[in-house]
């Protein structure tokens, strides 16, 4: 809370009247760095090149220097929160639904195209696309020296190719610039 008055240049009773714990200004954060990605899918589902929302969808999961990368260590102090105060479970669970249902659809459409040809079914093949992506980020976001950010694009990337039965080379490059990471 002292840092969040800090950086807003505001006394901590100021965030704590907005707020009322710790644990109510982790879920607002939360809740706004997830709308931002669920808005921009929205827009790039429409055009229909699911190849092309993948490859996007899979790079804004990384943890990219700057807001990306400050959205997984909220996930973290939210995970943590979780497991002293059970009562924030279904909370914790409705917001990682948000980035699993993307997900799904994502495979479900994608599949309903042609685009995509999974190796089993929808949720199956959207749930192990994101607990790899969980999994890797997370390890990447605690510092392990196997997990620099380029590694664990290239094993997401490659990963979701293969549950998803596309060919590496068909899925474009996506990378986000300094800029878009940090914004």
């Amino acid at each position: 809370v002292r840092d969040v008055a800090v950086e807003a240049g505001v006394s901590t009773g100021i965030v704590h009247y907005y707020f009322g714990s710790r644990e109510e200004m982790l879920v607002n954060a939360l809740r706004w760095a997830i709308g931002k990605p669920a808005e921009r899918f929205a827009e790039l589902r429409q055009d229909g090149d699911h190849l092309h929302v993948l490859a996007a969808l899979l790079e804004v999961s990384l943890p990219h220097p700057g807001v990306l990368f400050d959205e997984y260590v909220l996930w973290l102090e939210f995970w943590t929160a979780v497991t002293h105060d059970s009562s924030l479970q279904p909370l914790c669970e409705e917001l990682a639904a948000e980035y699993r249902e993307e997900m799904v659809r994502l495979v479900r459409d994608g599949t309903a195209s042609g685009a995509f040809r999974p190796v089993a079914g929808t949720h199956i093949v959207a749930e192990r696309i994101s607990a790899m992506v969980d999994g890797l980020c997370f390890r990447s976001v605690v510092g392990y020296s196997w997990t620099p950010l380029d590694h664990v694009r290239d094993m997401i990337r490659m990963f979701a190719c293969e549950q998803l039965g596309v060919a590496p080379a068909d899925l474009p490059e996506i990378h986000l610039s300094r800029r878009e990471a940090r914004s």
